[in-house]
């Protein structure tokens, strides 16, 4: 009864499993579970096959398990591969054994019967555990594909709600951005008739042109409306008066501001024939103070800055003052300047504040220039800096020789020229006059 390869085929095959085992704790790869496990199966069953007669050996049938081994544990193209390596394998036997080359035969007589046995109860129950695992397998399979198929559902009744509250906003967005842009059309309107009333107020350069030999108005608000403007006023007798005004600020608070200096001048002017630079700015100054400290919280900080010139035809005579701004003359090739008081109009009142008139003799052709800070204050060039008051006053004197509405254009194009991209800084005002 004792069958000694078969003996220790089977020892083979206990290690065999156990390493199968020990893979599987491991968590080592299938397809390289399925691919060991059918090399090392086939070549036990080969063995003993080989020694127990041939292709009439009850084992032969165990051959099945390596395909299905491979399927199972490895992949399908694994599969295909054990199948063929199988076939050729059993061909190999079945040639070897017609042609009688093989080995005799050392299965003892009476226990064909007991082995042919033990091997189709060992298919059966492969092929049983097989199909277990099977079922297992896809119980756990079936399972888990409904648990994601639900957190599918879940997400995507979420994604359902999430998309219906972008939805309620969106149209809600789109709703407020209608009224953003009702509002910013009508605000527009506003501005830009705000825009022209303030143009409305100041003098056409064509009249400055009318009262001095020649006049330009460089005039570029940062915004549609500024807080700089230009004031002029005849006399009569050979009398003019000429005012620069920066008021603190730009855009829409800056123009209240200018409408109310514009006022405060034409009354000056008009009603009490105040022609004196020195008294028109005093007495804009206790204006804009009074009308700024009705608040109960003290006055408004904003004030202006300002530079007023008197030109007497008649004597031949400039009357200048300043508040925080300056005069430049340029007469004979040469520039003169003529600097304003450190104080300036409206704010906070400040008692010892004092202007002072500044007077000078002007010849035919002289130029005369009365600007705000913004031309000076404007960021740009290469390394982002302020244009400054040296450049500005290098620019007019460079320039002087030309017609004046080629100085105003040589002053845009420089003034653009330094900005670039830059955004513009303040509102810029630049009123140049020859006498």
């Amino acid at each position: 009864m004792h069958f000694k390869v078969g003996e220790v085929v089977c020892v083979y095959f206990v290690a065999v499993h156990c390493l199968l085992f020990l893979l599987l704790k491991l968590k080592a790869p299938f397809y390289i579970i399925g691919n060991l496990f059918s090399f090392l199966v086939l070549s036990g069953l080969s063995i003993i096959v080989i020694y127990s007669g041939g292709i009439k050996a009850p084992v032969i049938a165990w051959f099945l398990c390596v395909i299905v081994s491979a399927f199972w544990y490895a992949n399908r193209l694994s599969g295909i591969i054990w199948f063929v390596i199988t076939a050729l394998d059993v061909l190999f036997i079945f040639m070897a054994d017609l042609f009688e080359v093989l080995p005799a035969d050392q299965m003892p007589e009476e226990a064909y019967a007991f082995y042919a046995g033990v091997m189709l109860l060992g298919i059966m129950f492969y092929y049983f555990v097989v199909i277990i695992t099977y079922e297992n397998w896809k119980d756990k399979a079936v399972k888990k594909m409904n648990e994601q198929h639900q957190e599918l559902l879940s997400n995507h009744e979420e994604l359902q709600h999430q998309n219906e509250e972008i939805a309620a906003q969106k149209e809600l967005l789109n709703d407020r951005t209608e009224r953003i842009e009702e509002v910013n059309l009508k605000l527009n309107g506003s501005i830009s008739y705000a825009s022209r009333i303030q143009q409305s107020i100041l003098s056409k350069e064509e009249e400055l042109q009318n009262y001095f030999a020649d006049a330009f108005v460089y005039w570029k608000p940062r915004d549609v409306v500024g807080g700089d403007f230009y004031w002029m006023c005849d006399f009569g007798k050979g009398i003019k008066v000429l005012a620069c005004i920066d008021c603190t600020g730009h855009g829409v608070p800056g123009s209240f501001l200018t409408i109310m200096a514009n006022d405060i001048l034409n009354e000056a002017a008009h009603y009490l024939k105040m022609s004196d630079p020195r008294h028109l700015i005093i007495f804009l100054d206790q204006n804009i103070q009074r009308l700024t400290s009705k608040r109960e919280k003290g006055y408004i900080e904003d004030g202006m800055d300002v530079s007023i010139i008197r030109v007497n035809e008649n004597e031949g005579e400039v009357e200048f003052a300043g508040a925080k701004q300056n005069l430049y003359r340029i007469s004979d090739g040469e520039l003169t300047e003529y600097k304003g008081d450190k104080f300036s109009v409206g704010g906070r009142s400040i008692r010892d504040k004092r202007f002072i008139k500044k007077s000078f003799e002007y010849q035919k052709d002289d130029l005369l220039f009365l600007q705000s800070d913004g031309y000076q204050d404007q960021f740009g060039g290469k390394n982002d800096k302020k244009f400054m008051r040296k450049q500005y006053k290098s620019n007019l004197l460079n320039n002087h020789y030309l017609p004046l509405q080629t100085q105003k254009a040589e002053l845009s194009k420089a003034f653009n020229l330094w900005k670039g991209e830059e955004r513009q800084t303040d509102d810029v005002l630049v009123v140049g006059i020859k006498l």
